[in-house]
Order: C-alpha cells, then sequence, then structure tokens
C-alpha cells in the first residue's frame, strides 16, 4: 500500500474547571450536495434518521479525511488549507462503509469488516481514486483496535445473549480490563489497559508493544459515572489523549462526552467536551486527534456539515459535565394503540430477534427486481437495499429494510415464494404495501411479539421509560420518538451497548447488530425504555 504521507509512573485525577463554555472554531465548511465542497446528507423523516458524513480521521501529516458514504467519496482535506477545494477520492466501486480511519498513515475503510485502502491513478493520468487492496490479509491487533474504538467491530456470538437473560441484570459492574492497542503518532505503538475499580474511577495502564513495564497511569475520577474510555492518541509532543463518556445512573441528563488531554509525565491539562446534541446527525468516528494535538470535531446537521477545532477548558479536581446537554423536546407522543400485551420472555424476544438477522434466503428474480431497479423520489439512491444490489440468485443473510413495513419473520419467505419484491429504502416516499421487510419499529414491533406496527412516537404509550440506563436488558429498547428505535442486546466489556436494528443506513438496508456508544445515543435524544410485556 502506499502512504497517507526513565519510566514514570504517575497519577493524575481528573477535574473541572469552572463553567466557562469554549470557543471553538469552524475550520471546514460543507454544504448539503454532491458538489467539490458538499457532503451527501439524506435528511431525516418520520421514522428515519437522517444520515450524513460517517467519519473523520487524519493522516499523520495532517491531511483530514471525510467519509461521505452517501455520495460515494472521501473528502481529503489540507488542515493548513482547509478553505481551499478539497481533494475528492472516489471510493470502490459497490463499496458500503461505515467508518474509515488512518492506522500507520494508511487509510483503511470498515465494511463488514477491516477492508485496506490505496490510491490509484484514473485512466485519465490526472485523477485519483481509492481502491481496495487485492490480498489485504487479516488486520492486525492495531487495526482492528481503532475501528473497535468507535464501536466498529464484528458483533460477539448471539449464545452469549441467551445467558446473559438468565443473570438478574446486564449492567456493566465487574468487568476485566479491556485491552487496547494504540498506534500513537508520539510513542509508537502503545498497548493501553483500561480498569475501572468503582463506577467513578478509571485507569488507563500505558506500556510501550515491546515492553511488559508500564511506563504511565492515567487516572480518572469523576462527580458520575464513567462509561466508555478510549485512548485516542500521543501526539508528537508525547501527550495522551482519552475519550471518556460520563452517563450518570440517576441523572441520564447529564450524560456528556469529553477528551481529556494529559501532560507527558500524566497530568491532565485540558478538557474537550463534545458538542453533541439531538439535534445532530450520527457520525461513526466524530472526534480525531491531529500530530499537534488539535481535537478536530465532526459536526453534521440536516443543512450541513462542519469539522470544530476543539478549544477546550482548564481541568478542576473532578470530571464533570459543564457544558448543558439540549435536551430533545417532547413533540407530539403518537396515540397509545390499543394493543394487547401478552406477556413475552426476554428469550422470546431475543430469540425472535435474531431470527430476523441470521435468516438465510434466497434472492428470486422477482424478489429482487428489475434492475438497476427504480430510484427513490427526491433521494440519491436506489430502492433495492445496498447489501441486495448484484446477489440476484444468491443466498443473503438477513430480514431486509422496508420503509414503513412489518413483515411478520413467518410470512417472509412465503411471500418471496410468491414473487413479492424485497426491501425498499426510499425513506422519502409513500410506503409501499406489497413489499416485503421491516422498518426500524416494524421489526421492534414484531420482536416484541406485537400484532400491529407500533411507531417510535406510539411506543412510549406501552413501554416504561428506565430513569437509570444501566439497568437495560437484553430486549428492552433505545427509542427516540418520531426517529429511530433500537432493541438492546447486551453492554459490551468496554461499556458500550450492542443493539439490534433495522436500518437503510448503519445495516446497508437489513436487521444486524450494531455497538455504539451509549452515552452518544443519549445525548442524541434516545431514551432507554421497557416493554411492559416484558417479564421483569
Amino acid at each position: 500500500m502506499r502512504s497517507l504521507g526513565s519510566h514514570i509512573l504517575f497519577a493524575a485525577a481528573l477535574a473541572v474547571a469552572s463553567p466557562v463554555f469554549a470557543k471553538d472554531t469552524t475550520i471546514i465548511e460543507l454544504r448539503g450536495g454532491d458538489g467539490a465542497r458538499s457532503v451527501g446528507i439524506i435528511s431525516s423523516n418520520e421514522e428515519a434518521e437522517a444520515s450524513g458524513p460517517a467519519a473523520i480521521t487524519v493522516g499523520d501529516d495532517g491531511t483530514i479525511y471525510i467519509l461521505d458514504q452517501n455520495n460515494g467519496r472521501v473528502l481529503a482535506v489540507d488542515a493548513e488549507r482547509s478553505q481551499a477545494e478539497p481533494e475528492i477520492l472516489p471510493l470502490p466501486e459497490n463499496a458500503a462503509p461505515e467508518d474509515l480511519a488512518v492506522v500507520h498513515n494508511e487509510l483503511y475503510l470498515w465494511s463488514d469488516g477491516v477492508v485496506p485502502l490505496e490510491r490509484s491513478t484514473d485512466a485519465d493520468g490526472r485523477s485519483q481514486t481509492l481502491r481496495a487492496v487485492d490480498g489485504g490479509g487479516d488486520a492486525d491487533d492495531y487495526t482492528r483496535s481503532v475501528f473497535a474504538s468507535m464501536g466498529s467491530v464484528s458483533p460477539g456470538p448471539l449464545n452469549s445473549i441467551i445467558d446473559e437473560i438468565g443473570r438478574s441484570t446486564s449492567r456493566p459492574e465487574a468487568r476485566p480490563p479491556v485491552i487496547q492497542y494504540v498506534p500513537s503518532r508520539g510513542l509508537g505503538d502503545i498497548v493501553a489497559e483500561v480498569s475501572a475499580a468503582a463506577n467513578d474511577r478509571a485507569e488507563i495502564l500505558l506500556r510501550r508493544s515491546s515492553s511488559e513495564e508500564n511506563f504511565l497511569s492515567l487516572q480518572l475520577t469523576s462527580e458520575g459515572r464513567i462509561g466508555t474510555v478510549e485512548l485516542l492518541d500521543i501526539d508528537t509532543t508525547g501527550r495522551p489523549y482519552a475519550l471518556v463518556e460520563l452517563v450518570p445512573a440517576d441523572r441520564p441528563e447529564r450524560t456528556g462526552m469529553l477528551v481529556v488531554r494529559f501532560t507527558p509525565n500524566g497530568m491532565m491539562d485540558r478538557v474537550y467536551d463534545l458538542p453533541i446534541e439531538p439535534g445532530t446527525v450520527f457520525s461513526r468516528r466524530f472526534v480525531a486527534i491531529g500530530p499537534r494535538g488539535d481535537v478536530l470535531y465532526l459536526r453534521s446537521q440536516e443543512s450541513r456539515a462542519q469539522v470544530l477545532r476543539l478549544d477546550g477548558r482548564e481541568p478542576g479536581r473532578k470530571l464533570a459535565v459543564i457544558r448543558p446537554t439540549k435536551q430533545p423536546t417532547a413533540g407530539k407522543q403518537g396515540k397509545t394503540p390499543k394493543v394487547a400485551i401478552v406477556p413475552k420472555s426476554r428469550s422470546d424476544v431475543i430469540e425472535r430477534a435474531i431470527g430476523f438477522e441470521t435468516l438465510n434466503w434466497l434472492v428470486t428474480s422477482t424478489a429482487y427486481g428489475r434492475d438497476p431497479g427504480p430510484g427513490c423520489v427526491n433521494m440519491n439512491r436506489l430502492r433495492r437495499p445496498i447489501y441486495l444490489i448484484g446477489k440476484r440468485g444468491q443466498t443473503v443473510k438477513g430480514v431486509p429494510y422496508c420503509w414503513g413495513c412489518k413483515t411478520p419473520l413467518e410470512k417472509f419467505i412465503g411471500g418471496v415464494e410468491k414473487g413479492q419484491t424485497a426491501g425498499n429504502v426510499c425513506t422519502k416516499s409513500a410506503p409501499q404495501s406489497n413489499i416485503l421487510g421491516v422498518d426500524c419499529s416494524g421489526f421492534v414491533s414484531d420482536a416484541w411479539g406485537l400484532k400491529m406496527h407500533v411507531t417510535t412516537r406510539a411506543i412510549p404509550g406501552i413501554t416504561k421509560r428506565l430513569s437509570d440506563p444501566w439497568s437495560m436488558r437484553p430486549g428492552d429498547a433505545l427509542n427516540k420518538p418520531g426517529s429511530h428505535v433500537l432493541l438492546f442486546m447486551r453492554f459490551t466489556a468496554d461499556k458500550k451497548v450492542e443493539v439490534m436494528e433495522a436500518s437503510p443506513n448503519a445495516c446497508k438496508g437489513r436487521v444486524c447488530r450494531n455497538t455504539y456508544s451509549l452515552g452518544s445515543l443519549l445525548m442524541r435524544g434516545y431514551q432507554p425504555v421497557r416493554f411492559k410485556g416484558l417479564d421483569g
């Protein structure tokens, strides 16, 4: 691939200063569209989240890369000339990327696994494109760990989810230390061991890859519960940067995500509040550290995307959230449906959900439809889910996403055999009754055993809201009324949430499992809820 260009053991406590808001700087402004200084943004609709650029990452020379997956390309921006036209690097044909990262100064995609990229010159001899490297082989620990830091991981074994149901709670209390592999710019390959002795304290022990001896300890203490902790990088001056999530059990509205900068000897000297709000469009990799220590945040909204250089604030004694999170307005709640709520066991719910993800089915000619297929009104995409493109006559896994649909699992195969079309990701059009599949709330409704399709706005009427997000158990949900719903499966070892969802974007147009930061979901307006028909 072509390149993109004395031991100390010290403990330091995290803290905050007086609540003075940071003066962040917008260094890149991109409008919605497909032009040179644009990114593809698919606006939201009832029951469908907006989709914008999925990731930001930085090369060793400071070049900022933005994954503009809705336009099938990567934008490369010279950090020293951020107002100049970005270089446009088309992605490989039919790529379905979810994440992008620079590792050891090489560029990688995440698309159901790690895909190494390299630049190649087009036939015109001038323009550049990105192509997947043939025989890229298995990714090393450092590449996998970089992707895992933002939740881009292969889901864990399904049988362990069923095992979790038998426990009194899936709350992530006593967890073993988590090992992270960080290809830092300042100190080379670093192994970080993250452990939490208590809810409000965590420690990151650092050692070089060639040594078994720790050379630095970074201590985190907070005013609330610490969730996910990720060592992001060590800059060229030797300063470590950690992403820290605060999710208080008693005050989830005070959830926050921070980047904490330490001095080379382990003293915390700067805190950066990530401005995630309910109107923020989801990005998988929303923060990146530049070679000289710039903390860059990708903020996407439905009309534009920006890259901010965060200013940060001085430390104090304990880590806390001082930038008030804008709480989502309640909006118009849907009418509580008259649903016959038959008690369901959590095992029933999870096993039914697993059926939607693991179903193997043959894509017949009629299920596939004509090629290239009808386009979507007011959307730059085909009606056909991307995971089905080119799969006529082949066996695929997972029930397809279908806007406004709720096809029961038992009726899906029968519908295919009868000649019905499968899948519809045209979320800006009126739903069609003759197409097979499920949308987000249709999937959750079916997993809960409901005969009718209960929308995200109506879900609050058949659930109870959980005041403590950490009390979620398999079969509960994270619901954003009027937008999207995720079926909760479990907490991961590093305190993220594994969910199952039907999504036209995050799942390539099918039902799949994904892993997210709990804090980022809560800050964007998701509410942890429990279906009233569940057995505890």
